[in-house]
């Protein structure tokens, strides 16, 4: 919440900042005081970034120490059945990429995003002059949630095979260090298949990630020319300075959610991994927990004495009747 709040004041601080460069720029000289305005505004707005980023690193870094004691508490209960590779993959690689979720991605995005829509309402709302403008920026929106899609598949095909290479280095470099006989060569060439899969891969995903970092300047370029082109024409240069800043304002939020739906994007599936062996172990734990009450029950009547016939007492008898003489 308090994330929130900080977004849309930067969004209002564009906003005066905004107004401040018209006042600096007045064909009658600058107006009194509108310097010092824009210098505290400046101020103001580099304080507000710097706590955004301090309030989204701690908050980051609580969402990764709880997953992994989540995570490493899983495998404290794993009692060696296997699997290894893939539970060191998600607890040493896994760990950057949940940050990045939290922090790049959750946080950034969401307060981009926040940003990115108060600007454009006030925009919409006040600067009919302006409505124009806002078109290419979201034409450019509607691109980069369609590449989106897109790196949704191409970053999940990267984690497998980067999970692939993982699991098979890590087999051999205990096979090596471990003195174990080669059945299949040293394994050099299974090592540049595997990398060249991932190479491909990460080429494709960087090149989705760029376009979609590309649709996002491309857009405020678009943005700027559609202000600049008129009023160069028109001769109709008032406000123009501060035209330009806050539709900059919303093309560098708009890049930077682009960037940060990418970093989400890339989290979510590690998070989804976690969370696929998190439930997996706890499903195996469970498992045991119900097993194990059965095989001491069972250990229990083995080892009790087996009661012979002749120790188990007869049914008790009348006593015998005196007869009568």
């Amino acid at each position: 919440m308090l994330l929130a709040l900080i977004a849309v004041g930067e969004a209002l601080l564009a906003v005066l900042f905004a107004g401040a460069l018209d006042r600096l720029m007045t064909p009658a000289g600058v107006a009194p005081g509108a310097l010092p305005a824009a210098v505290g505004i400046a101020l103001t707005a580099a304080a507000a970034l710097l706590l955004q980023r301090w309030l989204g690193e701690a908050f980051a870094q609580g969402f990764v120490t709880d997953c992994r004691g989540a995570l490493y508490h899983a495998v404290t209960r794993h009692h060696g059945e296997g699997g290894d590779a893939r539970w060191l993959t998600v607890l040493i690689n896994d760990m950057a990429a949940l940050r990045n979720y939290a922090l790049r991605g959750t946080v950034r995005l969401w307060t981009s995003v926040t940003a990115v829509v108060a600007t454009a309402l006030w925009v919409g709302l006040t600067m009919p002059q302006l409505h124009m403008a806002l078109a290419p920026m979201a034409i450019a929106v509607a691109v980069i949630l369609l590449i989106a899609w897109r790196l949704t598949h191409a970053i999940a095909a990267q984690r497998i095979d980067r999970g692939r290479l993982n699991r098979w280095l890590v087999r051999r470099v205990r096979g090596q260090l471990g003195g174990l006989p080669n059945t299949n060569g040293r394994g050099f060439r299974k090592l540049g298949e595997l990398s060249d899969a991932i190479a491909r891969t990460s080429i494709h995903r960087a090149a989705l990630a760029g376009a979609m970092d590309a649709s996002a300047t491309l857009g405020g370029l678009a943005a700027m020319l559609v202000i600049v082109v008129p009023a160069a024409g028109g001769g109709q240069q008032a406000g123009l300075a501060g035209n330009l800043m806050l539709i900059g304002f919303i093309a560098a939020r708009l890049l930077e959610s682009a960037r940060a739906l990418h970093a989400r994007i890339g989290g979510r599936i590690a998070l989804l991994r976690l969370e696929e062996r998190l439930v997996a172990a706890a499903r195996r734990q469970r498992s045991r927990d119900r097993a194990q009450p059965a095989v001491r029950s069972s250990a229990a009547r083995a080892t009790l004495p087996r009661q012979h016939p002749s120790l188990v007492p007869a049914q008790a008898k009348p006593p015998p009747t005196e007869s009568g003489s």
